[in-house]
């Protein structure tokens, strides 16, 4: 069964105080479709993730996993043109608050 993490709408972006120091990771869903996104995925089953098998959108592919010490950019991640413009536009609104 695919969650979202499997889904190329889902962004996945550490915390901590470096990438030795990873305190967690906030999952998002860059179409807002997820009901119950962002939220802090901890190990094991997180049943939040379960709505990719009801959702309308759900596209498998590479998603894009952001480390804490902005190793990792969205380019290294994923190719796909509409998700990087997905993903920009989300962070200009963020960076416009």
């Amino acid at each position: 069964m695919s969650d979202c993490t499997d889904c190329k709408y889902c962004v996945e972006q550490d915390y901590g105080y470096s990438n030795y120091t990873v305190e967690g990771t906030e999952v998002d869903c860059l179409l807002n479709l997820n009901p119950k996104f962002p939220i802090d995925r901890w190990y094991g089953k997180e049943p939040s993730l379960e709505y990719a098998g009801s959702c309308t959108k759900y596209t498998e592919g590479p998603h894009i996993q952001l480390d804490v010490d902005g190793e990792t950019t969205p380019e290294e991640c994923t190719d796909d043109e509409e998700v990087l413009k997905l993903y920009r536009a989300t962070t200009d609104a963020i960076e416009e608050r």
